[in-house]
């Protein structure tokens, strides 16, 4: 049987997609096909820098699913985070992300059975660093936040 926990590790890559992007999603117990009619915004990754969480929540019976996407990449190739149009669209409409993990599972995040495109993935924070020291990279960290019910859905 297949599990939707998210696997111990990382994530190697991220398309990052307007919430109303997916034209076709079908779930079932094994995860779920997902069909996107736009262009994904990809921007290639720092090895072993970026993450996945899926924090469970519950207050006064009430259960949530925070995911949290942390993608680290170097200043340059990050360029099309730092647009103004992708800063908007991640603020205000938001985005889902169709993430490889570490162990080459792909999860789609920011969008549900129960809650479609209605709750999918903001902009939390966007932090350029120059880096401390003279050997270290310029960077560029992005945190994406949803709150949801359900862990994200396996890519199947």
């Amino acid at each position: 049987m297949a599990s939707n926990y998210k696997p111990v590790g990382g994530v190697k890559s991220v398309f990052l997609y307007p919430a109303e992007a997916i034209s076709t999603i079908l779930f079932s117990s094994e995860g779920c096909e997902v069909e996107f009619v736009d262009s994904p915004i990809e921007v290639e990754l720092l090895e072993d820098k970026s993450s996945y969480e899926e924090r469970v929540e519950v207050s006064k019976g009430q259960t949530k699913v925070v995911h949290t996407l942390r993608l680290v990449a170097d200043r340059v190739k990050a360029e099309k985070w730092l647009e103004t149009e992708f800063l908007e669209r991640a603020s205000l409409d938001g985005v889902v992300a169709d993430v490889l993990l570490a162990d080459n599972r792909r999860v789609v995040v920011g969008y549900s059975l129960l809650f479609g495109d209605e709750q999918p993935l903001r902009l939390e924070s966007l932090i350029s660093t120059s880096g401390s020291t003279p050997h270290d990279r310029p960077s560029v960290t992005l945190q994406l936040v949803s709150c949801d019910t359900e862990f994200a859905c396996r890519i199947i």
